[in-house]
């Protein structure tokens, strides 16, 4: 399809989106939804800023606050749609001084020869772990993986509305604007000019999408991450100074 080349501007960005639209295809022969492998936020931007898509597309993490999340292709609405195969798998570890890392579990998962887009998102508080996959990849994980790191671990399908929950933290920043460069400088501790570097390169999300606009308007309740610094939501905005600055309370 032409927005294949319309909105593609590398050869790894006319792959994904040349995948769409076979599922696209697919989809219409079929008259089935179709879906993809885990897909990353800014290969989900991506397909989401791609006109000649917006009505058949739609996403799905396994959970409300999903940063990877699978890519629904319906024709139209009447496809036939068995839902999106995603499962939760949870695992407990026992040992008492377990401090299992994102980067422990993802290992362990390489090490069955799992690929990174066969699994959505990775959770863990050190001593329990949740993560999301395709209901076959986690038949396959649930015989086959024993240990994590160098504990004994069991994971197995769990109810997906119950997600381990991190700890905020609540503080309040003042800004110039809401503009997105100047509320990740002050909710990050960088310079602003660094916050537009990042943004720039497409470190920053916002609700869970890529955005490379430094001048983006947020919002109370937006949620923005930035890769290596952590999340941070717009908790509340909770006034202004007399020389115009903003006062913001974020959870980090």
């Amino acid at each position: 399809m032409e927005f294949t080349e319309k909105y593609s501007r590398n050869s790894d960005e006319k792959i994904l989106l040349g995948r769409i639209a076979d599922m696209l295809h697919m989809s219409e022969k079929t008259y089935s939804a179709i879906y993809s492998q885990f897909l990353t936020p800014a290969e989900q931007t991506l397909i989401s800023r791609v006109d000649e898509l917006r009505s058949f597309v739609s996403f799905d993490g396994g959970y409300a606050e999903a940063e990877r999340r699978v890519c629904r292709v319906g024709f139209d609405e009447y496809c036939r749609d068995d839902g999106a195969p995603i499962v939760l798998l949870s695992s407990d570890i026992k040992a008492k001084n377990a401090n299992i890392s994102h980067r422990d579990i993802l290992g362990s998962l390489m090490g069955l020869g799992i690929k990174r887009d066969a699994v959505g998102d990775i959770i863990t508080d050190g001593h329990r772990i949740q993560f999301f996959c395709t209901l076959s990849v986690a038949e396959y994980i649930e015989l086959n993986l024993h240990k994590i790191s160098r504990y004994e671990a069991e994971p197995r399908i769990a109810d997906s509305s119950v997600i381990i929950q991190k700890e905020k933290t609540a503080r309040s920043i003042n800004v110039s604007s809401m503009r997105l460069d100047s509320i990740c400088a002050e909710g990050f501790g960088i310079s602003r000019s660094k916050a537009s570097e990042y943004i720039k390169k497409g470190l920053v999300c916002v609700n869970w999408l890529v955005c490379d606009s430094v001048s983006k308007e947020i919002h109370q309740g937006d949620k923005i991450s930035l890769r290596g610094k952590g999340k941070l939501e717009i908790s509340e905005i909770t006034g202004h100074s007399k020389k115009g600055r903003l006062f913001l309370t974020v959870l980090k």
